[in-house]
């Protein structure tokens, strides 16, 4: 098991036992100066609003309030469509996370690998999915707002924008992981809260990610606590859905029957799990599952060890996601496995789409 995943079942109480019970403490411990560091700073945010910049054009937010991935390059595809329906020139802003570069000693330095070395996982996903968008990379997100505007764009969407205040919006979506939905009850890093729970409030749209991966029960339980929480914000429900497996360069595999591919599945995403389901509900059948560290920047060895594992069990694909893939253009060898990817995408019922685009129509209005 590698670090992530045994933090992960450290901080979820799997990890039982006098030895983890202090190092859970010691974590708790850690989370008081973070927790308080970041109420201080939300509360200067909501005291000062001279603080804000305020973009020439709207802004919308999406986010959320724990690490991991709740569905946030997705959904900013679905609202990225809905914006372009209405004519709209977008600009996708991230915050600049990029995974480190690749091994030093490796040796190949194709036109694929120099692309990624310079841009963010989600940034190549992004421009992939929205060609008529402008993606700009940078931690400055009021710089890159001036610099969107000057380049024509008449809306912004933040992608991972919750947190960062100082760039004012004018429509907050915030994402709630069903299957995750307060990071086990802590904020960093006894849990995986960015922020305490109650930040919600700040909320204008909560999106419930993957509720069909919970039962009725649970969700009603888990709606009811978010209204709560968020003092009654508008929420709608979510399902991550697959669209197919894609070749690397992202058109359809061309495999009808599911059921007889057999695969080694891999990914560094915040979800893994859920990927893993996904995969096996489409009748895939898992024959081995390596999950790497969120942004994971993979060297040769590493994509060279996946595909002799491959080869060794025998398998006839090997699988991975969107945001993992676009890493290995140009680096991943066919002729020892061919590598298929996941396109998941968000779907949303007319009732929701109902929300979503009156709020949208409100925050376009703002100028």
């Amino acid at each position: 098991m590698n670090l992530t995943g045994s933090y992960l079942n450290l901080i979820a109480e799997r990890r039982r036992g006098l030895f983890f019970d202090l190092i859970r403490a010691a974590l708790a411990v850690l989370s008081v100066p973070y927790a308080s560091i970041i109420i201080l700073r939300n509360a200067y945010y909501d005291l000062s609003k001279k603080s804000l910049v305020r973009a020439a054009c709207p802004v919308i937010s999406i986010g959320n309030i724990t690490t991991g991935g709740t569905g946030k390059t997705p959904m900013t595809v679905l609202i990225a469509a809905r914006l372009f329906a209405r004519q709209r020139k977008v600009a996708i802003l991230l915050r600049g996370y990029k995974a480190s570069r690749a091994d030093d000693s490796d040796s190949k330095q194709s036109p694929e690998r120099t692309k990624w070395a310079s841009h963010s996982d989600e940034a190549l996903l992004l421009k992939r999915r929205c060609p008529q968008a402008v993606v700009l990379a940078n931690p400055d997100r009021s710089e890159s707002a001036n610099r969107a505007v000057a380049e024509g764009a008449d809306v912004i969407v933040l992608d991972d924008g919750f947190q960062h205040r100082k760039l004012a919006r004018d429509l907050d979506i915030v994402l709630i992981d069903a299957t995750t939905p307060f990071g086990h009850g802590y904020v960093l890093p006894r849990g995986l809260l960015r922020e305490p729970a109650s930040s919600l409030r700040r909320a204008d749209l909560i999106i419930l990610t993957r509720s069909n991966e919970i039962d009725q029960a649970t969700r009603n339980v888990l709606l009811g606590t978010l209204r709560r929480v968020s003092g009654g914000k508008p929420i709608v429900e979510a399902s991550h859905q697959s669209a197919g497996l894609m070749d690397i360069k992202g058109r359809p595999a061309g495999i009808d029957d599911y059921s007889g591919v057999q695969a080694v599945i891999f990914a560094g995403i915040g979800n893994f799990d859920s990927f893993r389901r996904s995969v096996e509900k489409s009748g895939v059948r898992v024959l081995a599952a390596y999950q790497y560290p969120d942004h994971h920047a993979y060297s040769d060895v590493e994509i060279q060890g996946l595909q002799d594992v491959a080869a060794q069990l025998e398998a006839n694909a090997v699988i991975t996601t969107e945001k993992d893939a676009v890493k290995l253009v140009g680096r991943w060898n066919e002729t020892a496995g061919r590598l298929l990817v996941v396109q998941l995408e968000i779907s949303i019922d007319v009732q929701g789409e109902q929300i979503i685009d009156d709020l949208l129509t409100r925050a376009l209005s703002k100028t």
